[in-house]
Parts: structure tokens; sequence; C-alpha cells
């Protein structure tokens, strides 16, 4: 009598933190005056997070790493 969580939801909402916190500190310097499209920027920055937060906890494959 449970629910299921998908395994992708912990890493999405751990990367969907770590973008919330580097964008408040990236407004707070200023760095969004000298962007010509922040939103591309937003995306990618998540993007790389997720990336990050799934290579480190071990989910993606990584080329070199493996056995062989």
């Amino acid at each position: 009598m449970g629910f299921l969580i998908p395994p992708l939801a912990v890493p999405v909402f751990v990367a969907l933190a770590l973008y919330l916190l580097t964008r408040r500190l990236l407004v707070r310097l200023g760095c969004y005056r000298w962007l010509w499209h922040p939103a591309l920027v937003d995306v990618a920055l998540y993007a790389l997070l997720l990336w990050a937060v799934l290579a480190l906890s071990g989910a993606l494959p990584i080329a070199g790493t493996g056995e062989g």
C-alpha cells in the first residue's frame, strides 16, 4: 500500500534545488544583465546540473570508466 516514485524524480528535484540556488546567486551578482538570452542560459544551466547530479550518483555510464 505505497506509491511509486520514478527513479529519475530524486535527481531531477536535487538538480532543481541546485539550479534555483545558482540562479539566485547569478541574479544577485548581476550576471544576467550581460547575457543576450537569459532563458537559454537557464535551460543550459539546469541541463548541466542535472547531468552532474546523474553522473555523480552513478546513474550515467561515462565513457572510459566502464570495464574492459
